[in-house]
């Protein structure tokens, strides 16, 4: 975790208007297997500090696949969403727990849900979750491309704090610039700060742990610059570069904020109201 419980920012609430006049927002964050570990650090801090700010969120993740014993996105687009009498609805009341939704069959046939309704993908997606104000999806860059065009929102890249990661960074990238037209948000997560105590020995590069700490750490830096220029020069332009600390309360704020600054906002659809709710499939963290 990112942090335990961070103090509220008295700008926040300036980003988070009425659901009744604002409609649904949309966040989107970057799946990839090799980065799941710190993009699942990011994910649900980010989702607990937008509940506290009072947003009902679903994440749609991309990352689970549906199944008879965990119903997610693709059985709902079964219902109808016009008849369906109130759309999916929130039931976690704890504001401790997330909404989390299996998504990865969901989002693929979604395009022709949208189609045989006369929509765009987020749309449609709307009718079908009423009962939140604020969406995540999470998934992969392929399975993010449709739904981001003309959107003009930023999806969340989550860099790992190993410098390993980043061609596969710059591939997602370029794939969203390409396909999408989109550009990103990179949140560079850096490395726990190692516990006090003795100096450790790095035999392998014979010197002390902390000298190599700060070896990795002006590394990362100028990967991340790398990859930042690779993007202004072949992709043109270079994505917002946002720093993670570990346990830093403060980062999350920031980032918090750009998220919901950089959303894509849909208003509210006009429906009648209904009479009950159908029984939710949604998961909880």
């Amino acid at each position: 975790m990112l942090e335990r419980r961070s103090p509220m920012h008295q700008g926040m609430a300036l980003h988070v208007s009425d659901a009744s006049t604002a409609g649904l927002r949309v966040l989107a964050m970057l799946q990839s297997a090799s980065g799941a570990a710190a993009e699942q650090a990011v994910l649900w801090p980010l989702c607990a500090q937008l509940q506290r700010l009072g947003q009902k969120v679903l994440v749609l993740d991309g990352s689970q696949t549906e199944s008879l014993h965990t119903p997610g996105l693709a059985q709902l687009l079964v219902q109808h969403a016009w008849q369906a009498q109130a759309g999916l609805r929130s039931t976690v009341s704890d504001t401790q727990s997330v909404a989390s939704l299996p998504a990865r069959q969901g989002l693929k046939q979604l395009k022709a849900t949208a189609d045989e309704m006369g929509m765009d993908l987020l749309t449609a997606l709307q009718a079908y979750v009423r009962g939140y104000t604020t969406v995540i999806i999470y998934a992969s860059s392929e399975a993010l491309t449709p739904l981001l065009q003309g959107q003009g929102l930023q999806p969340l890249l989550v860099v790992p704090p190993d410098a390993e990661h980043l061609i596969d960074s710059y591939r997602q990238l370029k794939h969203l610039a390409v396909f999408a037209g989109v550009e990103c948000t990179i949140a560079a997560l850096e490395s726990p700060l190692a516990e006090s105590g003795p100096q450790k020995y790095d035999w392998s590069r014979q010197q002390s742990s902390v000298l190599t700490a700060k070896q990795n750490a002006q590394t990362r830096l100028q990967r991340l610059n790398a990859l930042l220029q690779c993007s202004q020069r072949h992709l043109g332009d270079a994505p917002v570069l946002m720093r993670l600390r570990w346990r830093q309360a403060s980062d999350l704020h920031q980032l918090t904020l750009h998220m919901l600054k950089t959303a894509c906002i849909l208003p509210m659809h006009t429906q009648p109201a209904a009479a009950a709710a159908p029984e939710s499939l949604v998961w909880s963290h």
